[in-house]
């Protein structure tokens, strides 16, 4: 089975904690097709725009969804040109 590489990037994750920001955490299950196969857990603080990423790899057309933690996900293809079909 061919594998392809997705990218799942953290956005904001922190807690205020008497006025200081502190880390946090938050759980990503990777889905297929509805159903959990992975998780994926993060600590610490990402106050970054851009965002903390963390590769992986599995089958085409997985999805992701923020379990726990009070933060933004992503979850997108990181190469995507290698994970379309060819075409004649």
């Amino acid at each position: 089975m061919t594998k392809v590489t997705y990218s799942i990037t953290i956005h904001d994750l922190y807690r205020l904690e008497g006025g200081l920001v502190c880390g946090d955490e938050a759980v990503v299950a990777v889905l297929d097709n509805g159903r959990e196969i992975h998780r994926e857990r993060f600590f610490g603080k990402c106050t970054s725009p851009s965002g903390y990423a963390r590769k992986y790899r599995g089958k085409p057309g997985l999805n992701a969804a923020l379990i726990s933690g009070n933060c933004r996900m992503g979850f997108s293809l990181s190469e995507p040109a290698k994970a379309a079909p060819a075409h004649p």
